[in-house]
């Protein structure tokens, strides 16, 4: 008789759990055998083969590919720098340009001026800086041209038609308006010391540095040392 708290299993219940456990030991043993099925196929592939060899080209096969990735962080660490080394110098290039472009307007400003107050019998090195204020430069398909503007810079037409103003009509227009004196011929006279044909250095006149309309009055005597100007 059975004790009591065991349990009775029936013929039924014990041929059940002897199939699980038989059935569970069977998938073990099939998995075992796969393993060793595999193991033994690599194995084979590896017949004939020295292991000090297969070491050696294993540690050259990792130390490669180590150099490789190296070689690739390299050269990627190199594209950076030239990248950044062209983006510099297109930096450089881009100013270098400016300041050309900025060298050649101010050049054919100035000699357009010039050109237009010589002709006129002006000081151009008088002239220049307020002339200067009245004048642009644009760009065209093949050169830059230099043209006449107001103070807002707005282009200056001669006439009803919208023909564009000549530097001579802006010499005459705008220049020779505001600073007759700096003229050949115009003889116009500022405040302060007069002008005159000349005088000796000792008995030399004097303006004030801030009288402008004194200063191109006088401009030929200045250079003649007949008038000084006060500092």
């Amino acid at each position: 008789m059975a004790g009591e708290g065991d349990k009775t299993y029936t013929q039924a219940e014990v041929d059940a759990l002897v199939e699980e456990r038989v059935g569970g030991l069977k998938a073990n043993r099939d998995e075992a055998l796969a393993e060793a099925k595999k193991a033994k196929a690599a194995l084979k592939a590896f017949e004939g083969t020295d292991p000090e060899e297969y070491k050696r080209l294993k540690t050259a096969a990792e130390e490669t590919e180590r150099q490789r990735a190296a070689a690739e962080g390299d050269w990627q660490k190199l594209e950076v720098q030239l990248k950044d080394r062209h983006k510099a110098e297109m930096g450089k290039a881009g100013a270098r340009a400016t300041k050309l472009q900025k060298a050649l307007e101010k050049r054919l400003v100035q000699a357009e001026l010039t050109a237009a107050i010589v002709r006129r019998k002006g000081d151009p090195d008088l002239l220049l800086p307020h002339g200067e204020r009245y004048v642009r430069v644009r760009e065209t398909d093949d050169d830059f041209v230099a043209y006449v503007v107001d103070e807002q810079g707005n282009a200056l037409v001669a006439d009803g038609q919208g023909t564009p103003m000549t530097f001579d009509q802006l010499v005459e227009t705008k220049l020779m308006v505001r600073f007759p004196a700096a003229f050949e011929g115009t003889g116009s006279s500022g405040g302060g010391a007069s002008r005159t044909g000349g005088g000796a250095a000792g008995s030399a006149r004097t303006i004030a540095a801030g009288d402008d309309a004194a200063f191109l009055a006088n401009v030929g005597d200045i250079a003649k040392g007949a008038v000084k100007v006060a500092q």
